[in-house]
């Protein structure tokens, strides 16, 4: 299986032989997860009422422009995911998955872009983390594409632009693109919007 072979290559790649790095992990998730849902609380609770309605009449259209723009960004990702889950409070969270998800994969083809046409200006054959990326597209393709697109960890630009450098059909790339994101919005805004809730219930006022 594809995907089999991929994850080994994977767990190859990213060793992790000692406890303090596997701890500076658990850490960093940790980190990552308090200021995304900590954001959104603030977007969701701390402004006031007359601003969330402001917020709101961009309803769904809004959110996929921020997860558009946000995936836009190359290497240094906005933070579109805080917007995702205050959002999910809010409407629906099902559908603002969805839409997350779309504007997600359609910005990702910026790093598609850069491949393509700025392969000789920008050179990113230089750069370990994209060889790596790069021979994982030759070997696993489309698979590469959707597991980077799962796992918020993962630099996804570089296999973006590996992709448009090996001329990888846009279609194909795009739809595996968004077949990664939609799962992994829909982890987002449920988690988010179930951390949120129990913040507000367990507080004193």
């Amino acid at each position: 299986m594809k995907i089999g072979l991929f994850l080994g290559e994977l767990r190859e790649a990213l060793t992790m032989p000692t406890k303090g790095s596997l701890l500076k992990a658990v850490l960093l998730l940790a980190a990552i997860v308090v200021v995304a849902v900590g954001l959104s609380y603030v977007l969701h609770v701390v402004l006031p009422e007359e601003e969330l309605k402001r917020f709101a009449q961009y309803g769904y259209s809004g959110v996929f422009l921020v997860t558009l723009v946000s995936s836009l960004s190359i290497v240094l990702p906005l933070p579109g995911t805080v917007v995702v889950i205050a959002a999910a409070e809010i409407w629906n969270t099902p559908l603002i998955a969805l839409v997350a998800s779309i504007g997600g994969a359609l910005g990702e083809i910026s790093g598609y872009a850069l491949g393509y046409w700025g392969r000789a200006v920008v050179g990113p054959e230089q750069t370990d983390k994209y060889r790596l990326a790069q021979g994982w597209m030759q070997r696993h393709g489309g698979v590469a594409i959707f597991l980077f697109a799962l796992v918020p960890f993962f630099i996804f630009d570089f296999v973006g632009i590996a992709a448009g450098v090996l001329r990888y059909p846009l279609r194909r790339f795009l739809l595996f693109a968004w077949m990664g994101r939609l799962p992994r919005s829909m982890i987002e805004c449920y988690l988010g919007a179930s951390l949120i809730e129990a913040i507000l219930d367990h507080l004193p006022f």
